[in-house]
C-alpha cells in the first residue's frame, strides 16, 4: 500500500509540474479564441475574423499571436474578402524571422492570388518552391505548377528551377530538389529524349541513393525501360539487378520490401525470355523469385511460368516437378487444375479452394508466348 501511495503521489506531482510548465495564455486570449471558433462553426466568418484579431492582440505567447493572425486571414477569405486576406497572409509569410506559419501562409496567399490573377499566382507558387525547398508546402506548390503545364512547359519550368534551388550535400535531406530532378527526368522520358532521360535518371539514383532516396527504385526501373527500348537488354537487366541488390533481410522476419522489387525481377525474367531468348536464365530468374520472395502473391505464377519453359525445352519431368510443388504449396491457386492437365499424376490437394476445371485462357496465354 505504501508503494502504491508513493506512485499516486508521484503521478499527481508530475501532473502539477506539467501544469506549472504550461504557458499562461491569458483569459482574454482564451475568451477571444473561443468566440472566434464559435463564430466560425456557425458560418459567421466576418465575426470569426474580428475575434481572431482580438485574440492576436491579447496573446501573451508569440506563437499564439501568429496562429490567431493566420486564422483571421483564413476567416476573411472564407467571408469573401480575398484581397484583405491575401495581404494579411503575405505579411505573415514575409516576416522575419520566419515562423512555422510562414510557408503555409505563402501557399494560402498564392491560392488566393490564383483566383484573381492566374499568371501572378503561378509566379508565387514558383517563389514558394525556391524559398522553402525543405518544407512540405514546396512539394504542394511544385505539384500544382506541374499539373498546370503540359510536358514541354513542365520541363522548361523544371530546368529553370533546378539550378536555383539550394542544394544539399546530405542524401537524407530529400526536400524538393530531389523531386525536381526526378520530375525532370520523367518529362525527358515522356518526350522521347531517351539518352538525356537516362542520364537524368541515373543522376537521381546516384545523388539520392538507397535507403534515403525516395525515387531511387523508380529512377532505376524507368532507366531499365529506356535501355530495353533502345535495344540494350543486358544493360536493362544490369540496371534492374542494381535495384534488387539493395533488397535486404530484416533482423526479425521477412524483408524490407519495396514496390518495385517484384516487378523488377519479373521484368528480368521477361527480358531473358522475350529479348535474349535465353530460357535457361528466364527459368533461373523465375525460380529465384519463387525461392526468395516468400511473401509475394505471385509465387505460383512464377512456378507455373517456369514449368512451362521447362516443358517447351522438352524437360517434362522437371516441368511436372515444378507443378507438383505448385499444387502442394499453393493448393488454392488457379493453376492447380491446369497442373493436373499438364501432369495427370498430380492430384488435386485435399480441401483445395482452387477452380475445379482448368481455365482455357491459362493454357492459351502460355501457348501464345
Amino acid at each position: 500500500m505504501l508503494s502504491l501511495s508513493k506512485e499516486i503521489a508521484a503521478f499527481f506531482f508530475m501532473g502539477a509540474l506539467l501544469g506549472a510548465c504550461a504557458p499562461n495564455r491569458g483569459a482574454a486570449y482564451e475568451r477571444s479564441l473561443a468566440e472566434a471558433r464559435r463564430a466560425a462553426h456557425d458560418g459567421r466568418f466576418d465575426d470569426a475574423a474580428a475575434h481572431f484579431d482580438d485574440a492576436a492582440k491579447s496573446a501573451k505567447v508569440a506563437r499564439d499571436g501568429v496562429f490567431a493572425r493566420y486564422e483571421a486571414a483564413l476567416s476573411r477569405a472564407r467571408a469573401g474578402d480575398r484581397a484583405r486576406a491575401r495581404i494579411a497572409l503575405r505579411q505573415l509569410a514575409d516576416e522575419k524571422p520566419q515562423t512555422e506559419y510562414s510557408a503555409l501562409a505563402a501557399l494560402k496567399a498564392a491560392d488566393l492570388t490564383l483566383q484573381m490573377d492566374e499568371e501572378a499566382g503561378y509566379r508565387e507558387l514558383e517563389a514558394i518552391v525556391l524559398a522553402y525547398p525543405k518544407d512540405g508546402v514546396a512539394r504542394v506548390a511544385l505539384a500544382r505548377i506541374l499539373r498546370h503545364d503540359d510536358d514541354e512547359h513542365a520541363l522548361e519550368h523544371l530546368e529553370s528551377l533546378a539550378p536555383r534551388i539550394v542544394a544539399s550535400d546530405n542524401p537524407k535531406d530529400r526536400g524538393v530538389e530531389e523531386i525536381v530532378a526526378y520530375e525532370r527526368a520523367k518529362r525527358l522520358a515522356d518526350l522521347g529524349r531517351d539518352e538525356a532521360a537516362l542520364a537524368a535518371l541515373f543522376d537521381v539514383a546516384k545523388r539520392w541513393p538507397y535507403p534515403h532516396g525516395a525515387y531511387f527504385d523508380d529512377a532505376l526501373f524507368r532507366a531499365s525501360e529506356i535501355e530495353r527500348k533502345l535495344g540494350r537488354p543486358q544493360r536493362a537487366i544490369a540496371t534492374l539487378e542494381e535495384l534488387l541488390s539493395k533488397r535486404e533481410t530484416s533482423w526479425m522476419i521477412g524483408t524490407y520490401e519495396r514496390p518495385k522489387y517484384e516487378p523488377a525481377i519479373l521484368r528480368i525474367a521477361e527480358i531473358y525470355e522475350q529479348d535474349l531468348f535465353d530460357r535457361a536464365m528466364a527459368r533461373e530468374t523465375l525460380h529465384r523469385f519463387y525461392r526468395d520472395f516468400k511473401t509475394s502473391t505471385f509465387r505460383d505464377d512464377a512456378l507455373w511460368r517456369e514449368a512451362e519453359l521447362w516443358r517447351k525445352d522438352g524437360e517434362i519431368r522437371v516441368s511436372c516437378d515444378r507443378l507438383a510443388t505448385l499444387a502442394r504449396e499453393f493448393p488454392d491457386s488457379r493453376y492447380v487444375p491446369c497442373a493436373s492437365v499438364r501432369c495427370p499424376d498430380i492430384k488435386r490437394p485435399a480441401k483445395s479452394q482452387a477452380p475445379t476445371t482448368c481455365r482455357a485462357y491459362i493454357l492459351r496465354d502460355t501457348q501464345a508466348r
